[in-house]
């Protein structure tokens, strides 16, 4: 692979796999809403890296995909892996008193954002025949989340969304596509979790979602695509080893641990 795109790199998990990636050789985009995003580049180059940022509001879509489109018609690399890290987490529950206009940025944001950055990227990458492309699932995804319904709809739904992904790029190269629940790792999203009364179920440090990023961007094999994968599960089996998943083993939007 010779490039990532990261959304969201300008803190958080977006930002250390932004500057992980970069250590190992690739070329990396750090986008974020902010100037994060450049302060992240810089720091990778100051480190001997080769980054670039791109501040970019993705909830305004149709101009993300535009400028990602233009991006991918302008660059020398051939071979992209894109990491959609960015998110928010949306009004504060219970549903009945929460703002519909709020849940309209975050689905905005979470989805529909990440998924133009994505959709600008993959005439290119079906073009090359190549992909690695990791979305992120998040509380709610897999149980209920009431105190922020917003996130825990939209985190649900990349699930689905990267599932039906998996089965569009089947014929089209060499792809592999998953949909990560990185376990709560302490950033500032999770303090206002915290904060709000919910139930925390899994803290990991951040060198575990880190890790599988690196893993599944430089994989050159694996039987997860398409699957829904936590952090703690023992996705390292099915990485460049040929194994394949049996019949029942599958990790599904209805996961059973």
């Amino acid at each position: 692979m010779d490039v990532a795109i990261v959304t969201g790199a300008g803190q958080g998990i977006g930002k250390e796999a932004a500057i992980k990636l970069a250590s190992k050789g690739l070329h990396v985009v750090c986008v974020s809403k902010s100037n994060n995003c450049k302060k992240t580049a810089s720091e990778i180059i100051a480190k001997g890296g080769s980054a670039e940022g791109i501040i970019l509001d993705i909830s305004d879509y149709e101009n993300a995909k535009k400028i990602f489109t233009n991006w991918a018609n302008s660059i020398s690399f051939k071979q992209i892996g894109v990491v959609l890290a960015a998110g928010i987490l949306g009004p504060n529950g219970p549903f009945l008193d929460s703002s519909l206009n709020m849940w309209d940025e975050c689905l905005r944001v979470n989805i529909l954002g990440n998924l133009a950055v994505l959709q600008g990227l993959l005439p290119h990458m079906i073009k090359e025949r190549f992909g690695r492309i990791i979305t992120f699932a998040g509380g709610g995804s897999a149980y209920s989340f009431p105190e922020f319904p917003a996130y825990s709809a939209s985190k649900t739904a990349i699930v689905r969304i990267t599932e039906n992904l998996n089965e569009d790029l089947k014929d089209k190269g060499d792809f592999i596509v998953v949909c990560l629940a990185p376990g709560a790792v302490d950033t500032q999203m999770l303090k206002i979790v915290k904060s709000s009364g919910a139930t925390v179920k899994t803290q990991v440090d951040i060198s575990e979602p880190i890790n599988f990023i690196v893993e599944f961007m430089l994989a050159k094999s694996s039987a997860l695509s398409g699957s829904f994968v936590h952090v703690r599960d023992n996705w390292k089996d099915f990485i460049n080893t040929g194994k394949t998943l049996s019949k029942d083993s599958h990790w599904k939007l209805r996961r059973i641990e």
